[in-house]
């Protein structure tokens, strides 16, 4: 899937850079122990036998509305006992924190707890500087039954929860409702299904309007996940390291095609997921060049700010579920977004004020208030019964189509979403591959194997550097 981590709709937007070679190989060592019978000890008792006050740092990468959301579970937090104060270390974004940490395995210069994207899963286990959070789960008795299934599968790997769900997204559909009303669509039934998309793109553009696609590798990994089909090998890294590409397939193919149909007739127009073009998508939905189309539901928040603001008069937003790949396939949709993570280069008792911080940062009303206030899913089934989630839902139903992806479908490997150490490379090699079919007329089939036969590289070059370390 593609990053749909934070806000790409924010003033301040995060481009996601790739650190690869030997910047960051220099930073990973071998790979922290991968089974639960080797957990290493989480002392919770070292902070209840400790007289004062542990001050711990965190470091986020959450920006504006978000931010300030965060900022007031923590200062609840530390106003709500005496044991531990939180000091947030706020980031320019997922890669700025992702790269001042590697610096800092070097300096010393670490957190106790981090928010990191979920495309840096498998590389922070490498670098073996992470507690698992399960092994504070297991020292607290922490019962996990009320997450929601899939993002808390996404932070297991073979076995083990080395962090825990908090900014969840998922891609959802933003139209125009009256862009459709004039296409002579239904603005109450908006596309469900990649071929509809399509079909419905060309109508909006025939009435005068049209489709924005933003360019982002999501694209193929998260139509795989609805059809069920894992993106890369062993149980898309979660049984075992991941090797290669598992993609090469006619669903790949086929979704390649229709993408391929989308732009090159012209119902669609790119634009690039970073840089000075990076919004396009969505401000071409307030500016009536877009009907349609796909961003994070991370956004909602923002967006919702924007048209309260008054400036796109000509806009009624509609929000509608991600077009799966086919309803005649039952997969899912892979979640998206920031873990949070444990050190474990700092003394037990930070470890134990950390477990702590996490514990509240995660309980329901914390969890309702962070969806309420940002986008971001609740991922706790309980937080979606308190009052705050039940008039958010009630006054903006918007904000549950992303719960409801996350919620249901299938639950298993394939709608986990992938663990790859080089996941930043391996997407940029999808990219290229889905963009040459754009600029240069490659053809669908060609293209999948172009990005699957990049992907291997990346991988085998990463896993190689990693052994050899």
């Amino acid at each position: 899937m593609r990053t749909l981590r934070l806000p790409r709709f924010a003033a301040a937007a995060l481009v996601v850079t790739t650190l690869s070679g030997t910047a960051a190989t220099a930073a990973i060592g071998t790979s922290a122990p991968a089974g639960a019978a080797s957990l290493p000890s989480c002392n919770l008792k070292a902070l209840t036998n400790h007289k004062g006050i542990v001050d711990i740092t965190f470091w986020e990468s959450a920006s504006q509305a978000n931010l300030t959301v965060l900022q007031g579970i923590t200062s609840a937090f530390n106003s709500s006992q005496s044991k531990v104060h939180v000091t947030l270390v706020t980031q320019a974004g997922y890669d700025d924190t992702w790269t001042k940490y590697l610096a800092g395995l070097s300096s010393g210069q670490l957190p106790d707890a981090v928010m990191l994207e979920d495309q840096r899963t498998q590389a922070a286990i490498d670098t073996g500087s992470f507690l698992p959070v399960q092994s504070c789960m297991n020292a607290a008795k922490y019962a996990t039954s009320d997450y929601l299934p899939r993002p808390l599968a996404y932070w297991k790997v073979n076995g083990v929860q080395w962090g825990l769900p908090f900014a969840v997204s998922a891609p959802i559909l933003y139209y125009n409702q009256n862009a459709f009303t004039k296409a002579g669509l239904n603005p109450a039934d908006p596309p469900t299904t990649l071929p509809a998309f399509l079909t419905d793109a060309k109508t909006l553009k025939a009435s005068g309007s049209g489709t924005g696609l933003v360019l982002d590798p999501w694209h193929l990994e998260t139509w795989l996940a609805t059809a069920n089909q894992l993106f890369v090998n062993n149980s898309n890294g979660r049984s075992a390291r991941a090797t290669k590409a598992a993609f090469e397939s006619k669903t790949a193919v086929s979704i390649f095609s229709q993408l391929s149909t989308l732009v090159n007739s012209g119902d669609a127009t790119t634009n690039p997921s970073t840089g000075p073009d990076e919004y396009d998508n969505l401000l071409g939905i307030g500016s009536g060049k877009y009907g349609m189309t796909i961003d994070t539901s991370a956004a909602l928040g923002t967006v919702t700010q924007l048209l309260a603001g008054g400036k796109y008069a000509n806009v009624k937003m509609g929000i509608g579920a991600f077009p799966v790949y086919s309803s005649s396939v039952q997969g899912g949709i892979e979640p998206g977004g920031g873990g949070v993570f444990i050190s474990n280069k700092v003394p037990a008792i930070d470890q134990a004020a950390s477990w702590q911080f996490l514990s509240y940062l995660m309980n329901t009303q914390s969890v309702a208030t962070w969806a309420a206030g940002t986008g971001y899913i609740p991922v706790r089934k309980s937080s979606t019964q308190t009052a705050t989630v039940q008039k958010l839902w009630a006054t903006s139903p918007g904000y549950k189509v992303a719960y409801n992806e996350i919620n249901n479908g299938a639950n298993d490997a394939a709608t986990s979403g992938s663990v790859i150490g080089p996941y930043a490379d391996v997407r940029t090699d999808v990219l290229n591959a889905e963009n040459s079919m754009y600029t240069q007329g490659v053809k669908p089939a060609a293209a999948v194997n172009a990005a699957a036969q990049s992907v291997n590289s990346s991988i085998s070059s990463y896993n190689s550097r990693l052994s050899s370390s």
